[in-house]
């Protein structure tokens, strides 16, 4: 990736050199092997806010947190990089006013299992309640927080990969 970089930097176009990289790399026997990812490009805007461009290959949407509690979908879609020659990348904008966030997280958060039942998924839904609940504390501090509800829900049961990133305007 850091070498792909140096010839591009646009997320959509830097996803799809990484595509073809990763089936240039590998034989046809081991083409099962993919990955999905988000790629970003940040610049800072005169009032303090960000654009932010996001390409997406199979990752779940990132989520804008509003300093008002809105949240909103980032819809990137893509396909998962390194699966087929042909995959298509797709590349959202957004900005982000002072003081909201953009919260990217892998499908471990929305796919863990537990609750009252132990089986029900924690979902987006839940997700995006408990971002709207935290909107305008600290990047870090919510993402801690959301962590902590997501352990509560598991209860000690073993889960898939489980990551969060938050970015901020200030």
């Amino acid at each position: 990736m850091q070498t792909l970089r140096l010839v591009e930097q646009r997320p959509r176009e830097l996803m799809a050199l990484l595509n073809r990289a990763l089936l240039d790399a590998t034989d046809a026997a081991r083409r099962a092997q993919f990955t999905t990812l988000l790629l970003g490009a940040l610049s800072r805007e005169p009032d303090g806010g960000l654009l932010v461009r996001v390409a997406g290959g199979g990752h779940p949407a990132p989520l804008v947190v509003r300093t008002d509690g809105r949240t909103e979908p980032v819809r990137v879609g893509g396909m998962p990089v390194g699966a087929l020659a042909a995959a298509r990348f797709v590349e959202a904008e957004v900005r982000l006013a002072p003081g909201d966030l953009l919260v990217a997280y892998t499908d471990g958060v929305t796919r863990a299992r537990g609750g009252p039942t132990r089986l029900e998924m924690f979902g987006e839904a839940r997700l995006r309640q408990a971002l709207a609940s935290g909107a305008g504390l600290p990047p870090a501090t919510l993402i801690d927080r959301l962590l902590r509800l997501v352990d509560d829900w598991l209860d000690g049961q073993v889960h898939d990969d489980i990551a969060m990133l938050a970015v901020a305007a200030e």
